[in-house]
């Protein structure tokens, strides 16, 4: 039975750390343990000294994707805190169908900077559409990022079982994707009017960023989580760097900025404004 040493995994966190921002506090050890049972099956390591020294001294970049995907977590769904999208509705898309609220040069950039597998910012995309009727009068651009290999790779494919569209109203999902018979399930492909919206980018978020927006939203949801206090409010500065004056940052339900110096207030659950 494979298991893992506490000082493995203190150098596994280190790594972490350094590497990725990553904080993996020692009750994800058994997390951690599992995963890296997974890694070690199917690499040709012989322990999990060899694996680790081989990360730290010499690694390539898919080795190093490899081993993130590791550590990381890729919960998520469509139309997942619907409030975030409610807010917009309410707050930016109608005001701009309406014309009380207007954009120079008509460009409207939302960024989902932990895009997971796709979820999310397609979740934004067919939000934008049902909100926005006029939207193409817009300049209307998602950008969507991670790091991760096996995300990315889903949401550039763009297809999804039947249990993982199960939150989305049937309405839209008739409007928005395209039903494909599978085996063992049925699975359903995202439309080219919503693919056509996101672009898919890889990044790591402690690296440099070669976008320069602004952004008139990002959401940046269920990441801090792993991150400690001081790598939290770096990332959370940067990312206002890129906002508009007026544009907002969404976080997940279990996030807070509580005890962070930004120039962000507090404008919905979850939901700040710069």
């Amino acid at each position: 039975m494979f298991t893992l040493k506490k000082h493995e995994f203190e150098r596994i966190s280190q790594i972490a750390a350094q590497r990725w921002g990553l904080h993996m506090p020692e009750k994800k050890i058994s997390t951690v343990t599992s995963r890296m049972a997974k890694l070690m099956r199917k690499s040709n390591y012989s322990s999990v000294k060899e694996a680790l020294e081989h990360i730290e001294a010499d690694p390539s970049p898919d080795d190093l994707l490899e081993f993130f995907d590791v550590l990381s977590t890729n919960t998520t769904s469509f139309f997942r805190d619907k409030s975030h999208f409610d807010y917009l509705e309410r707050e930016f898309y109608t005001p701009l169908q309406r014309g009380n609220l207007t954009l120079p040069g008509k460009h409207i950039r939302i960024w989902s900077a932990a895009c997971s597998r796709g979820h999310e910012p397609y979740t934004i995309a067919i939000n934008a559409l049902e909100s926005l009727p006029s939207i193409d009068k817009w300049d209307f651009q998602i950008l969507a990022t991670d790091l991760s290999s096996l995300s990315l790779q889903e949401a550039q494919r763009g297809i999804y079982d039947a249990d993982q569209v199960d939150t989305i109203d049937s309405a839209l999902l008739r409007k928005y994707f395209l039903k494909r018979k599978g085996d063992p399930c049925d699975q359903y492909k995202v439309s080219d009017a919503i693919r056509s919206l996101v672009t898919i980018r890889r990044l790591n978020l402690m690296d440099s960023w070669p976008m320069k927006g602004p952004f008139n939203a990002i959401f940046c949801r269920n990441v801090m989580i792993y991150f400690d206090k001081p790598t939290r409010e770096r990332l959370v500065n940067r990312m206002c760097d890129l906002l508009l004056p007026g544009g907002v940052l969404a976080i997940g339900s279990a996030e807070t900025l509580s005890g962070l110096r930004t120039p962000l207030r507090p404008v919905a659950a979850n939901i700040y404004m710069k």
